[in-house]
């Protein structure tokens, strides 16, 4: 086999099984350069999600103590308003039982009087 040179070999080329041989060697490098770059994107996108997930997690978490604060909170400020409520209806229940029961005497006196009349009047 012949070997084919690019330029005579007094202009310095080199040739072209050598120029092939470092064209392969390139495509190799190239090659593996590739696989490399796709592996580390792969692990820069996995990295990425774990983080993502546990950004999450922490989030989640965050989210359901704050919620459990406002429930706290919530049932806190339903038990002192359903303590005052009850409290202003135990006042005016207060009340209400005091005018009964001077109303009951009222009532008592009209009574004994409407039956001395009555007895009077069958006399």
């Amino acid at each position: 086999m012949v070997e084919e040179s690019v330029g005579s070999p007094a202009e310095g080329r080199a040739p072209t099984s050598e120029i092939l041989a470092s064209i392969k060697e390139a495509e190799a490098k190239v090659r593996n350069m590739t696989k490399e770059a796709a592996a580390q994107k792969d692990k820069i996108i996995a990295d990425a999600k774990r983080e993502a997930i546990g950004v999450l997690e922490k989030s989640a978490k965050e989210t359901d103590a704050m919620l459990s604060q406002l429930v706290r909170e919530s049932d806190s400020k339903i038990e002192q308003e359903r303590k005052r409520i009850f409290g202003e209806a135990e006042v005016k229940a207060g009340k209400v039982r005091n005018q009964a029961n001077s109303k009951i005497g009222e009532a008592k006196e009209l009574l004994v009087k409407d039956v001395m009349r009555s007895l009077d009047a069958e006399t």
